[in-house]
């Protein structure tokens, strides 16, 4: 799991990330805390991407890919940074789909998608999904889903640019989507939505849910808004405090909660401002993991 952040202003894009990998086995999971989630597209380039979900696609790398991505961008520019969204979707989806070790399940997954869920209460639909199968499908859609956000910018025009692209099995081909301004959190937003909002999107179903609120959603939404910790679009470089601030609250926060860790290591951050290249904020060193516990 992860926390991956980024935010947008008019003098930059932040991109920032833990480093915490997981890894599923029959004794359950385990947890590398030096994985590379973010990047920079090639050498003194003007874009970076951060990434959340599915860590790998067995033996190609993210890395590899966004390497051979910027390959092709070095020969041939690309226009926008929305044309490069466009280049990455095209050559990770062709990757994932393909996938030897990812592929076959991504099928799995939208075949049982297509059937009946499990009923645990009743009687089965004709073809339903058995208990197995259900449990084995919530697996895989979790499990598969991937998430990548790029940001920067591509000359001639320096304005500050980031684009969300969601891939999951059971959705097709994604198209990316714009970030306007302000920051985003993906991952393990949990920390951060309770933090600023008062409330996690989970917390705000079961009280919805509950049977004990008698209002309407909306105005549900009006009493958190007047909680709300908000800020105006703030200077560069509080922007990176914000999201060091953030990425390492939600690091202590499941640090000291009965939660497994799924976020942790060092904190990684990067920023392209309109006037620069990709420029390390935070970046471990390669020996990070050697010098893991030394004091």
């Amino acid at each position: 799991m992860t926390i991956a952040a980024c935010y947008v202003s008019p003098e930059g894009v932040v991109l920032g990330a833990d480093s915490t990998s997981t890894y599923g086995n029959a004794n359950g999971p385990h947890y590398f805390n030096h994985a590379q989630k973010l990047f920079e597209l090639g050498e003194r380039g003007t874009l970076g991407m951060v990434t959340w979900g599915l860590g790998g696609l067995g033996f190609t790398s993210y890395r590899r890919l966004i390497a051979l991505v910027a390959d092709e961008l070095a020969a041939k520019p690309p226009k926008s940074v929305s044309a490069v969204a466009d280049l990455w979707i095209d050559r990770f989806w062709d990757a994932y789909i393909s996938s030897p070790s990812h592929g076959p399940l991504i099928t799995t997954a939208q075949a049982l998608s297509v059937r009946p869920s499990f009923n645990p209460a009743g009687p089965q639909a004709p073809n339903a999904r058995t208990k197995d199968e259900e449990e084995e499908f919530a697996v895989l859609r979790q499990g598969l889903f991937v998430g990548f956000c790029l940001g920067g910018y591509v000359l001639p025009d320096r304005t500050p640019t980031a684009f969300t692209i969601a891939f999951d099995p059971l959705a097709g081909k994604p198209k990316a989507t714009q970030i306007i301004s302000g920051y985003q959190f993906w991952g393990a937003p949990n920390m951060i939505q309770r933090l600023i909002f008062g409330c996690d999107d989970e917390l705000r179903q079961a009280i919805l849910s509950s049977g004990k609120w008698g209002g309407t959603t909306a105005e549900l939404e009006a009493i958190l808004a007047q909680q709300e910790l908000a800020h105006p679009i703030v200077p560069i470089r509080d922007a990176l405090d914000f999201i060091h601030a953030c990425i390492a609250s939600t690091i202590k926060a499941l640090k000291f909660s009965t939660f497994s860790q799924i976020c942790g290591g060092p904190i990684e951050i990067a920023v392209i401002t309109a006037d620069r290249p990709f420029r390390w904020v935070r970046h471990k060193e390669w020996d990070s993991a050697i010098m893991e516990g030394v004091s």
